[in-house]
C-alpha cells in the first residue's frame, strides 16, 4: 500500500498500486512512464497489467547471453582474489549461477520476472558469504535490474494495446479479464490473450448510430463510412476496401465492436452504384439480394454500373446483375453484355466436341474486363526421322511452320493460327519414332464499343454468336474420323496430307505403316525358309565370306 496525492496535492488517497505487487521499483517506474504515453489507464487497471506482465515466463528475462555476462565479465574469476579460496569461491560461484540457469531454461521452463528478482537476493547472500567484491555485487544488480526493464520493454507491442483499448474505454476491463478465464490458458499467457483481444478491438471501430441509414428487424444494416476508404472494411472483407469514383457504404451486422461483421461493400455516389463486392471481391449470394434492393429503392439509384478491379466470379455477377434488372427496370445498367454474352457461352459450351487432341478456352466477361475470347485449340502429329530432334535444324522446323500456315490456307477455313511447330524424340510421344507436332489455335475476342449502348451490345452478341456456332462446327470435324466430302471448305485430311507431302520432300517423313508391311513381309519369307537378309546385305556378307576364306 501506498500514498498517491491527488491532482489538487491537498488529499492523499490511500491505494494499491503496481509498486505493491512484487515488480522491481526500475520496472514499476517504467511502466508509469508507458502508461503516460499510451494510456494513461487507471492504477486499477495498471496494476492489473503489471499482474499479467509478472507472470509471463520469457527468455527476455534471462538467457543464455545474459549468463554468459555475468559468470565471464561480472563475477568471472577476475572478480575473485588468485588464491586457493578465490578460485574455490569463483567455482561455488559459477555452479550456482549455472544451476540456476539450467533450471530456468529449456524443457524446465523459462523465468519469470519474479524469478529473475528472487536471484537478485539469492545472489547477492551468496556471493556476501563467499567473500566477493562489493563492486562485482553492486554490478551484478544493476545488470539484473537492466536486464528485467529490458525484458519488460521487450513485451511493450503486447502490453501497449492493452493500455490503448483501457484508456478508451475502461469498460473492456471486466470483458477483458472473462475472456482470459474462458481461455483456459496457464497464466503465463494471460498477457498475450489480453493483447489479443484488445487489437481485435482496436481494429474495429466503433458503431455510430448516426452513420446507420438503415436497420432491419434481422440486426443487419446499411452504413455510411463516410469516405472513399475503410481499413477495417478492406480488411474484413479480403479487399482493397477504397472505392474510386464514390463513398463506400457497408452492409453490416452485429452489435458491439468486435462483432461487428461487413457482408457486402458498396461504391455510391451520385445516384451511381460503381461496385457491389461481398468477400474477396466476389459476387453477393442470392440472400443478400434483397439488402441490395432496399438500398436501390431509398437511396435514389439511377444506374449501376460495376466497374471494380479483380473481379473473377463472373457468372456469380451475371447472375445478380439479372435479377436486380428484372427487379429494377427502371434502373439503367452499363453491363448487360456480360449477363447476355456469358449466357451465350453457357448456351453453347455443352455442345463442344472435344478429345486428347482438341480443346476450347474461355475467357469470361467479368467487372474488371468486359472482353470476351474462346478459342479452340488442336495437335496434329506426323512421324519423323530422328534426325529432325537434332539441335541443328531449327531452319528446318522454321521451313516446315511456314509449309504448314501456307497448306492451313487452302485446307481449312475458318483457317487457325499455326502456334508452334515441334519435335519429339522417340519415345515421348510415340514408343516407335520421332514425332513433329503442330499446334493450331482458332481465336478471337468480343467486346462491345459502349456497353452502354444498345446497338453496340447487340452487334457484339451477334458476332459472338455466329463466332460460336463457327466453332461447334470446327470441333465437330477436328474429332471427327470422317473424311470431308468433295469440295469442303473444312478439308482436315487435306491438311494432313499436305503437310506429310512437305516433309517428304523435305526428306524427313518416315513411313512407319510402310516399314511395318515390310517387316511383315520379311517375316512371312522366313517363315517360308527365305533367306532373311535384304539383297544389298546379302551381297556384302557373301563378299566378306570369300575374304575369310
Amino acid at each position: 500500500m501506498y500514498l498517491r496525492p491527488p491532482d489538487k496535492w491537498k488529499t492523499y488517497l490511500l491505494q494499491e498500486g503496481i509498486e505493491d505487487i512484487g515488480l522491481p521499483p526500475e520496472v514499476s517506474n517504467y511502466l508509469r512512464r508507458q502508461n503516460q504515453t499510451y494510456g494513461p489507464v487507471s492504477n486499477k487497471h495498471l496494476t492489473w497489467i503489471g499482474t499479467l506482465i509478472k507472470a509471463v515466463q520469457s527468455s527476455a528475462w534471462f538467457d543464455a547471453g545474459i549468463y554468459q555476462t555475468i559468470v565471464e565479465d561480472i563475477v568471472g574469476l577476475d572478480a575473485f582474489p588468485r588464491t586457493p579460496e578465490g578460485e574455490e569461491a569463483w567455482s561455488k560461484s559459477l555452479e550456482f549461477f549455472k544451476e540456476w540457469y539450467i533450471n530456468h531454461s529449456g524443457a524446465r521452463g523459462l523465468p519469470t520476472i519474479g524469478d529473475v528478482k528472487a536471484l537478485k537476493k539469492t545472489a547477492r547472500k551468496l556471493l556476501k558469504k563467499l567473500n566477493a567484491p562489493d563492486k562485482a555485487i553492486k554490478q551484478l544488480e544493476s545488470y539484473l535490474d537492466y536486464r528485467m526493464s529490458r525484458g519488460t520493454n521487450s513485451l511493450q507491442h503486447i502490453y501497449a494495446p492493452i493500455m490503448q483499448l483501457l484508456a478508451e474505454d475502461p469498460a473492456y476491463y471486466d470483458e477483458l479479464r472473462e475472456e482470459i478465464v474462458a481461455s483456459r490458458k496457464p497464466p503465463g499467457s494471460h498477457l498475450r490473450v489480453a493483447s489479443d483481444i484488445a487489437r481485435d478491438v482496436m481494429s474495429s471501430p466503433a458503431k455510430a448510430e448516426d452513420q446507420v441509414i438503415h436497420e432491419f428487424d434481422n440486426g443487419y444494416f446499411w452504413y455510411d463510412v463516410r469516405s472513399h476508404a475503410c481499413d477495417f472494411e478492406g480488411k474484413k472483407m479480403g479487399h482493397c476496401g477504397r472505392g474510386e469514383q464514390g463513398q463506400l457504404y457497408s452492409l453490416r451486422v452485429g452489435e458491439g465492436r468486435r462483432n461487428i461483421k461487413p457482408m457486402i461493400t458498396l461504391e455510391f455516389a451520385d445516384g451511381v452504384i460503381y461496385q457491389i463486392k461481398a468477400k474477396a471481391n466476389a459476387a453477393p449470394k442470392e440472400d443478400m439480394y434483397p439488402y441490395i434492393d432496399w438500398f436501390i429503392e431509398n437511396m435514389g439509384v439511377k444506374m449501376i454500373e460495376e466497374k471494380g478491379s479483380h473481379s473473377s466470379d463472373g457468372i456469380g455477377f451475371a447472375e445478380m446483375l439479372g435479377y436486380l434488372k428484372e427487379k429494377h427496370p427502371d434502373v439503367k445498367f452499363g453491363v448487360a453484355w456480360i449477363t447476355e454474352a456469358t449466357e451465350l457461352l453457357e448456351q453453347y459450351a455443352p455442345s463442344f466436341d472435344s478429345d486428347s487432341q482438341t480443346s476450347q478456352e474461355v475467357e469470361w466477361p467479368s467487372m474488371g474486363s468486359l472482353a470476351v475470347s474462346f478459342a479452340v485449340k488442336h495437335q496434329v502429329y506426323w512421324p519423323v526421322k530422328d534426325i529432325i530432334v537434332d539441335e541443328d535444324t531449327t531452319r528446318l522446323r522454321y521451313e516446315i511452320r511456314q509449309y504448314a500456315e501456307n497448306i492451313v490456307e487452302d485446307t481449312l477455313y475458318p483457317n487457325p493460327r499455326v502456334v508452334s511447330a515441334d519435335v519429339f524424340a522417340r519415345g515421348v510421344q510415340d514408343s516407335k519414332t520421332a514425332m513433329l507436332r503442330i499446334e493450331l489455335e482458332w481465336m478471337d475476342y468480343f467486346e462491345p464499343d459502349d456497353p452502354d449502348y444498345e446497338e453496340d451490345v447487340a452487334e457484339a452478341l451477334a458476332r459472338l454468336e455466329a463466332y460460336l456456332g463457327e466453332m461447334e462446327e470446327v470441333s465437330a470435324y477436328l474429332v471427327s474420323s470422317t473424311e470431308a466430302p468433295e469440295g469442303a471448305d473444312f478439308d482436315y485430311n487435306g491438311f494432313w496430307e499436305g503437310v506429310k507431302k512437305s516433309l517428304e520432300e523435305l526428306g524427313v517423313y518416315r513411313d512407319v505403316a510402310g516399314e511395318e508391311d515390310e517387316q511383315t513381309k520379311r517375316d512371312r519369307a522366313e517363315e517360308a525358309g527365305q533367306q532373311r537378309l535384304p539383297f544389298q546385305e546379302s551381297k556384302i556378307f557373301e563378299s566378306w565370306r570369300k575374304i575369310i576364306k
